[in-house]
């Protein structure tokens, strides 16, 4: 029998049905679009919006998958964008359709929504 190991959130202080609510700006910079996390300094680029969105999720569920085995709280250590990023969000005329409810292949991991917006 295999002991029952904590997941995350049973320790976490937030409601379980708590969403991470995340805000992205999507660019253009040469031939790769470029998204850039807000509340988090964490940037992916790609070269379509389809492979873009996939490696939005990618990256979050590494930090959220990875941040479960450990016992840490999802990105405590990661800063803010600069605020040229922030800018370029609030400025931004085009919302792109948002990554809601993100399938996480872990069932300890809290939902994301992601509302992105084209610079």
């Amino acid at each position: 029998m295999t002991p029952h190991r904590p997941s995350r959130r049973e320790g976490d202080p937030s409601p379980p049905d708590a969403v991470y609510k995340l805000h992205a700006v999507v660019f253009r910079h040469g031939e790769w679009l470029i998204a850039q996390c807000l509340e988090h300094d964490i940037t992916v680029q790609a070269r379509s919006n389809a492979e873009l969105y996939y490696e939005v999720k990618r990256i979050l569920v590494a930090h959220l998958i990875r941040a479960d085995d450990t016992g840490a709280e999802p990105f405590a250590h990661i800063p803010k964008a600069p605020k040229r990023f922030w800018l370029m969000y609030k400025e931004a005329q085009m919302e792109l359709s948002p990554l809601k409810d993100l399938d996480f292949p872990a069932a300890t991991v809290r939902p994301v929504d992601v509302e992105l917006r084209a610079a």
